[in-house]
């Protein structure tokens, strides 16, 4: 929680810098909901927690080994994907008959750079932006991998609450989770705060704000 209680009202707002703290931010959050999860024994329960930050690590330290000129146009074409998601959004409720009013002029008045090529697809799928990164982070990226499956409503997580028996009976169980003394967790959370406070020191931000990051984390 220390983290999240840092005031960074000092750090001049770019669309890059939002991103930074705006997922550094979440992914501590997420965090804290992993840890008192465990706390109370539920960290079965914890998958999608453990996939969003685990994905939040990641696309962190992809925006790190972008060149400093083209992180404006990848975030610009993450934020194209929610636009396109929201429009998407109140098609398909318009098709199941729910007359939702939408008034797009502000949200498409909000001129984006866009991207092409590598990064257009990166910034699009999680899987090439995880390839792109110049330290390859195969076991986050397997976590998340697996965390996918039991955060969404499929086979693998009706299989792990409702295990077979002999092939004739339903059993109980619950979905077993490999970091279960947060460990690893605790490695993720330091790439964490490390990535972002190098992109802001990369980015222009001043020592001061950096400094109260990253002691945040340190002397928790």
């Amino acid at each position: 929680m220390a983290v999240l209680a840092v005031n960074l009202d000092d750090v001049p707002l770019t669309r890059v810098s939002q991103f930074i703290v705006g997922w550094c931010r979440a992914a501590f959050a997420q965090s804290h909901v992993i840890g008192q999860l465990a706390i109370g024994g539920m960290s079965s329960a914890s998958a999608p927690n453990r996939r969003l930050f685990a994905e939040l690590a990641i696309r962190l330290q992809w925006l790190l080994d972008l060149p400093k000129e083209n992180r404006p146009e990848a975030v610009d074409e993450i934020l194209e994907v929610a636009r396109e998601a929201k429009h998407g959004t109140h098609k398909h409720l318009r098709d199941m008959g729910w007359d939702v009013e939408l008034d797009p002029t502000e949200m498409d008045a909000f001129v984006l750079a866009g991207a092409n090529g590598q990064i257009k697809n990166q910034a699009r799928k999680f899987a090439a932006a995880a390839h792109a990164t110049e330290v390859k982070n195969g076991p986050v990226f397997a976590m998340w991998r697996e965390d996918s499956f039991l955060a969404h409503p499929t086979g693998p997580l009706a299989g792990e609450y409702a295990p077979a028996i002999d092939n004739k009976v339903l059993g109980s169980g619950l979905p077993s989770v490999v970091d279960l003394d947060l460990d690893g967790h605790r490695h993720i959370s330091m790439l964490v705060i490390v990535t972002a406070c190098s992109l802001l020191k990369n980015e222009g931000v001043g020592d001061a704000a950096v400094n109260r990051l990253s002691s945040a984390f340190f002397s928790s």
